[in-house]
């Protein structure tokens, strides 16, 4: 190299010792920005009698580890390792129209060392709840639903508590202490903790 050229090209090489470290630092602040804004972090606790929120009224969640399928014949081991969960939630809307607001939602389990579980969507054998936070669909008994989950599967009322389930694959060493929470994309960092 010739010493012109250094001193040609200066501000260029000036520009990058600046330039290559503010890039590096934007992106990583970007993605971790990101990372902490979808975060789950604020919890609203539901307390035994009911708490409000999202227009609805939630209350504590009923938990099962290890249960048995709902349908005969359809028991599916899981992973070496692992327990199946189950957990139903139970909630009420005093106004119909609002069930909307409740659509999105995602049912979690969290492990008391922040680790998050989504729900196992295909785990049909053992649920016998509609999932989800907006209750059924049916506007009538259904005669080809399993033999006592129809009324489950019915539209909510208002003023009626309903139930919604969701089954989780965990693994064993957090099956009995992992919570089941509750979030929204559009309400994150809060989101609805059920205490065990």
């Amino acid at each position: 190299m010739r010493y012109g050229w250094l001193k040609k090209n200066a501000v260029a090489l000036a520009s990058m010792v600046l330039v290559i470290p503010a890039t590096g630092w934007w992106v990583t602040r970007s993605d971790y920005k990101s990372w902490y804004d979808a975060e789950p972090r604020d919890a609203v606790t539901v307390v035994a009698g009911g708490t409000s929120y999202a227009d609805a009224t939630w209350y504590a969640a009923s938990v099962e580890v290890d249960p048995a399928p709902k349908r005969a014949g359809a028991d599916e081991p899981t992973p070496a390792g692992t327990t199946r969960v189950r957990v139903y939630l139970r909630l009420q809307v005093d106004d119909v129209a609002k069930l909307k607001s409740l659509e999105g939602c995602l049912i979690h389990l969290r492990a008391p060392d922040g680790r998050i579980w989504d729900e196992d969507r295909l785990a049909d054998a053992y649920s016998d709840r509609p999932s989800g936070c907006a209750g059924g669909s049916d506007d009538q008994l259904q005669t080809w639903r399993p033999k006592g989950a129809a009324e489950y599967y019915l539209e909510p009322r208002a003023g009626k508590p309903f139930e919604t389930s969701a089954v989780f694959v965990v693994p064993s060493e957090v099956a009995k202490s992992a919570e089941p929470i509750v979030t929204w994309a559009t309400r994150l960092p809060q989101y609805l903790a059920f205490p065990r």
